[in-house]
């Protein structure tokens, strides 16, 4: 079973040393309460609730990323990674976005990498060589609610734009509703 809620009150089994947890559940089925109550020992993970995006968002943007990459005649991955530069999200560590520094002539093949996402932010002359300075993109796989919307509606807007078929915007709107 899998819910969301919020903890009602924290104690201390002075005998034990555990902690004790109460737990207030948003829903939960009778049936399904009981017989979770029934086992001897239980399994819990608890994690800070955050909004998903769903299932649906990430097929539907790899939907729209396939006719894009069919109509210009280019790869998944090139199609995927120049829309995630658009519209997606930035990593951060430690409050920082990490950037690193490669020359000129290596940009086209590490803005086509399918083990990472990169923007390019800035140039520079080093030496007398053309410097290009990236910084890394998240997956779309790690994105909430809000960042997926963000790039479902880039990408329909790029995909409307060269003549592919999207979901009616009235279906899009229905989805993004889901989502919250």
């Amino acid at each position: 079973m899998e819910t969301t809620g919020r903890v009602k009150d924290v104690n201390r089994d002075w005998k034990s040393g555990n902690v004790v947890l109460v737990l207030e559940i948003d829903s939960c089925g009778s049936e399904e309460l009981q017989k979770i109550c029934e086992q001897p020992k239980l399994s819990v993970k608890l994690a800070r609730w955050t909004e998903r995006r769903s299932l649906n968002a990430n097929a539907y943007f790899h939907v729209l990323v396939n006719r894009i990459a069919t109509i210009l005649q280019v790869t998944l991955t090139e199609v995927k990674n120049q829309l995630i530069r658009e519209y997606g999200a930035f990593q951060y560590i430690d409050g920082q976005i990490p950037t690193f520094l490669l020359k000129a002539q290596y940009e086209q093949e590490i803005l086509n990498r399918e083990d990472m996402h990169v923007k390019p932010i800035s140039r520079e002359i080093k030496d007398g060589e053309e410097y290009v300075r990236f910084a890394f993109m998240r997956g779309s796989h790690t994105y909430d609610t809000a960042e997926m919307s963000r790039l479902i509606d880039g990408t329909v807007q790029e995909a409307r734009q060269m003549g592919i078929e999207t979901l009616p915007p009235q279906e899009i709107e229905r989805m993004k509703a889901s989502w919250k």
